[in-house]
């Protein structure tokens, strides 16, 4: 998929974020990589990390790193509908730059 520009020439985004938990309704398994996301929306994989790190930031996935790979999957502490009142603080970014989530 060619990436689109908009009417000024600036590329525009396809895939909101959001889009991208629908591959984990159409992977075999709990969690997904960057290259599902990839070939679900015909995308790079640089685009397809781009947009797991939103969602990652937002704390509406969590991740790990194995081996050379990160992880993904979604984070079961997010409120859900049964239990929107009960709202946890968005996810603070580790100082360090590591990949690991919360003890």
């Amino acid at each position: 998929m060619p990436r689109e520009q908009g009417d000024s020439g600036e590329f525009v985004e396809t895939v909101p974020p959001e889009d991208v938990l629908d591959v984990f309704d159409a992977v075999d398994g709990p969690v997904v990589l960057s290259a599902d996301v990839a070939e679900y929306f015909d995308v790079t994989r640089e685009t397809a990390r781009r947009k797991l790190q939103i969602l990652y930031d937002r704390g509406t996935l969590d991740r790990r790193k194995v081996s050379r790979r990160v992880i993904y999957w979604r984070d079961h502490a997010e409120p859900t509908p049964d239990t929107a009142g009960d709202r946890t603080p968005p996810r603070e970014r580790p100082e360090d730059g590591a990949t690991s989530t919360r003890s």
